[in-house]
């Protein structure tokens, strides 16, 4: 799956805080770094929060790549699209795509954190990149054949 720097920087970002949870690093120092070369560090913020709903709440796992990996899981895919359709407004359709993993409440809840990270973006110039949900599903699939790449799950 192609994805510009906007969608590249937030599927890396929810890979490097997951990762850095899962080994108990409490220190995101090299997102934040990152994201400050594109002038969006305080988005770091958000990505925490919305993780920490993930965390604390999924009652389905989230299938995540690793930092370095090329390849897009379907998981990352469809969290990109409900990021992004909070950018652009379409609240009801992120509020679905996260319900594919939280619970009604706490779907509701993680609109709050999306809003600030889309917007944090968008005043950077930065704009997720909307696309069918079909679409993404078969480039993803073709991606995930396509690299033998183990995963792991934000869960």
């Amino acid at each position: 799956m192609t994805v510009d720097i906007s969608g590249r920087l937030l599927i890396w970002g929810v890979r490097v805080v997951a990762h850095s949870r899962r080994l108990g690093r409490a220190s995101v120092g090299d997102l934040r770094q990152v994201y400050e070369q594109f002038k969006v560090a305080d988005a770091v913020h958000s990505l925490e929060a919305m993780l920490d709903v993930f965390a604390r709440t999924a009652r389905a796992p989230v299938e995540l790549h690793a930092s370095g990996c090329r390849c897009v899981s379907l998981s990352e895919c469809r969290l990109l699209q409900a990021v992004a359709a909070v950018q652009y407004g379409c609240f009801d359709i992120a509020r679905r795509r996260f319900e594919q993993w939280l619970p009604p409440s706490a779907a509701s809840w993680i609109m709050g954190p999306a809003c600030g990270f889309g917007r944090i973006f968008a005043n950077a110039g930065l704009m997720l990149p909307i696309q069918d949900a079909d679409d993404t599903e078969r480039q993803a699939t073709m991606a995930m054949r396509s690299w033998q790449v183990g995963s792991l799950t934000l869960h």
